[in-house]
């Protein structure tokens, strides 16, 4: 398959990308907090200048997890930051947390440890490219389940 697929992970300050037809990676990471409008902007910004990189590749992100009560600011802000991404990248196409671990790791339910370890034994040359960044493990996993689900519907995706 000759499509470029890219895996998007997010955080509420960070947003992973990889790409692994054509193997590369970038990452925003807001090191310094500011206000939030302003946050999403920048993020919005960094993600315009990748967009010419994402045009006429399929696009997988990772979709935001209910995080609990204890945890309703961050789920709030990691789903922010998934609209800043949805917003500014075209035909992105959300996937559930569990779906790709099933299909990458075998367990929907995978801990960081054991996608690293995945990765690191599965696909040692994209793994070299992660740097040892869990952020961009995920996103490169995400985009190996992308190639899944490209594989098996390519007219619909």
């Amino acid at each position: 398959m000759c499509d470029m697929i890219f895996g998007i992970d997010v955080a509420m300050r960070r947003i992973a990308i990889a790409e692994i037809t054509q193997p590369r990676v970038e990452v925003y990471d807001l090191k310094k907090p500011i206000d939030r409008g302003q946050e999403l902007r920048d993020m919005g910004f960094w993600l315009s200048e990748l967009v010419p990189w994402l045009q006429g590749g399929r696009v997988y992100l990772e979709a935001a997890v209910v995080a609990g009560a204890r945890n309703i600011q961050s789920t709030i802000k990691v789903a922010q930051t998934i609209g800043a991404v949805m917003t500014v990248v075209p035909g992105v196409q959300q996937v559930a947390i569990s779906s790709w671990k099933m299909t990458t790791v075998g367990n929907g339910n995978a801990s960081k440890d054991q996608v690293r370890a995945w990765l690191d034994l599965t696909h040692p040359d994209l793994a070299l490219l992660c740097d040892g960044n869990q952020d961009l493990y995920d996103a490169t996993c995400i985009a190996l389940h992308g190639q899944s689900l490209a594989a098996l519907r390519p007219a619909l995706v």
